[in-house]
């Protein structure tokens, strides 16, 4: 039961730092930093050609580096991105930095989160549960990422108008926070172990 409620609690989680909203939302933020329709496709683009290759390079390096590493390495990163994104919709403009530095912001976010939760919770979330309760685990908690994935699908517009870019972006990155701790604190980790080796742990911590 605690392997299941932390999976949902990370898979749930990993939807609210933000993701989903950029790759969904992106030419519409990028439209409201006063980027022009064409340049907010392009820049959308761009986001989404470091996605699919940071997954990939994500792919290869997963066993070599460790699922929680990569946690560690890829939201320290977010949070620091997420921060500059929201100073930059609170700045950009007082202090005529270019939307360029946007872009930079963008992309930097886009590959710290795919070459970590995007890449390890699926793996994770396989690799740590019990062997008894694996399946119903395992649906349980992709059923809690695709109701986070909903929810935040649908609260981001709201969130934009109505807490501003800056504080959305904020938002996301004190999500990183509790995210980070679980990890840290309750999740083991599970790179080169075997299932029942795994299952051990968390007959330990009962």
């Amino acid at each position: 039961f605690k392997a299941v409620i932390i999976g949902v609690c990370i898979a749930i989680l990993g939807q609210f730092m933000g993701v989903n909203a950029v790759l969904y939302y992106g030419p519409s933020i990028f439209e409201n930093a006063g980027l022009s329709g064409g340049d907010s496709l392009f820049y959308q683009v761009l986001v989404g050609l470091v996605n699919t290759l940071t997954t990939v390079l994500a792919l290869v390096i997963i066993d070599k580096v460790g699922r929680k590493k990569l946690v560690y390495y890829g939201v320290s990163g977010m949070v620091v991105s997420l921060i500059l994104i929201g100073l930059y919709f609170l700045f950009g403009d007082s202090l005529g930095v270019s939307s360029l530095f946007l872009l930079v912001f963008f992309l930097f976010y886009v590959f710290c989160c795919a070459v970590s939760i995007c890449a390890v919770v699926f793996v994770l979330l396989s690799e740590m549960y019990p062997t008894k309760v694996r399946g119903l685990a395992m649906s349980i908690a992709g059923f809690a990422l695709w109701i986070g994935t909903y929810l935040i699908g649908q609260l981001t517009p709201w969130m934009l108008q109505n807490l501003t870019p800056a504080g959305t972006f904020f938002l996301f990155a004190l999500m990183c926070v509790p995210y980070m701790l679980i990890v840290w604190k309750l999740v083991p980790e599970t790179t080169g172990k075997s299932l029942e080796e795994i299952e051990r742990y968390w007959t330990r911590s009962e």
